[in-house]
């Protein structure tokens, strides 16, 4: 037995992947999305199956990794994410509107004289210098519930944080990690002599 059809998984996962970059609307974004997490669970379904023939040491290999898709922030989320999208009616992810921030341009308190706004926009403002910066809309993954269990978007992954909760980002770290899971399934498996 070979890993081609969990390669193949990977692969569409990339693709995936790639047309989230590339999407023009939130409908398309989330299509690709959810593909991304069920391409995922397919590849590793499919090391599974493809490394059967050898089930009394594959297990016991497999199980750093399957300890990590419990405890690890990232790899819990996904799985949870994936099995809300085809078990429920649950979303998996959100537009989260644009925005605006003010902030002191000096940290700590800050004097505000006068400030008048109008229709969304500062039209005069005396008082300590402020940056501000606008914030166009970005998508993010939500928090979603399983056999009465709240899974949040991952604040880390193998211990580093994760800055943000946006699917390209969270679909990057788990394409490395599966990627890793793969390769090292293959030349356990199946490169030896």
């Amino acid at each position: 037995m070979s890993l081609n059809a969990a390669k193949k998984e990977l692969a569409a996962a990339k693709r995936a992947l790639s047309s989230m970059r590339g999407a023009t609307s939130f409908e398309v974004f989330e299509e690709e999305w959810r593909d991304l997490l069920n391409c995922l669970e397919k590849l590793w379904n499919k090391v599974e199956r493809g490394c059967q023939y050898d089930k009394n040491r594959f297990q016991p290999w497999q199980g750093r990794f399957s300890n990590l898709r419990k405890k690890d922030m990232l790899l819990r989320y996904l799985k949870q994410a994936r099995d809300a999208d085809n078990h429920s009616i649950q979303e998996v992810a959100e537009v989260k509107p644009g925005r605006r921030t003010m902030n002191f341009a000096n940290p700590g308190n800050g004097y505000i004289e006068h400030m008048e706004i109008r229709n969304g926009q500062v039209v005069q403002y005396s008082g300590d210098p402020m940056i501000v910066t606008d914030h166009p809309p970005t998508v993010e993954a939500v928090k979603v519930k399983n056999s009465g269990s709240w899974y949040n978007p991952p604040a880390s992954h193998m211990g580093n944080p994760v800055e943000s909760k946006h699917p390209v980002l969270l679909g990057e770290l788990a394409i490395k990690f599966y990627e890793k899971f793969l390769n090292e399934a293959d030349e356990e498996f199946h490169n030896k002599p």
